[in-house]
C-alpha cells in the first residue's frame, strides 16, 4: 500500500484514481491522463489549432494574391517553416502519448 501511495502521489493521483487509470489502460488501451496532463493537452490542442488556422489563412492568401518572384518564394518558404513546426509539435504530442502508454504498460 505504501508503494501504491507513493506512485500515485508521484503522478498527481489518489490511490483510487491511479488504480482506476491502470485498469482503464489495460482494458481500453488508451492513454490515462491526470488532471494537469489533460489541461496541458487541451492547451497543446488549442495552440496547434491556432497554428493550423494561420497556415490556412496564409494558403488562402497565396491562392488569391498575385505574387511573383521573391515575394512568392518567401511566402512558400514561410509556409514550409510552419509545416515543419506543426510536425515537430505533433511529434511531441505523439511522444507524450507513447510515454503515457508505456508508463501504464507492463514494466
Amino acid at each position: 500500500m505504501a508503494l501504491l501511495e507513493l506512485e500515485a502521489a508521484r503522478t498527481g493521483l489518489s490511490r483510487t484514481q491511479w488504480t482506476v487509470a491502470l485498469i482503464r489502460r489495460r482494458l481500453h488501451e488508451r492513454p490515462q491522463l491526470s488532471r494537469s496532463e489533460a489541461i496541458a493537452f487541451i492547451g497543446i490542442q488549442r495552440e496547434l489549432r491556432r497554428i493550423g488556422v494561420n497556415v490556412n489563412q496564409i494558403a488562402r492568401a497565396m491562392n488569391t494574391a498575385v505574387l511573383e518572384g521573391k515575394v512568392l518564394d518567401l511566402e512558400v518558404a514561410q509556409l514550409a517553416d510552419f509545416a515543419v513546426e506543426i510536425r515537430a509539435h505533433l511529434g511531441g504530442v505523439h511522444d507524450a502519448f507513447k510515454g503515457n502508454l508505456h508508463y501504464w504498460s507492463d514494466r
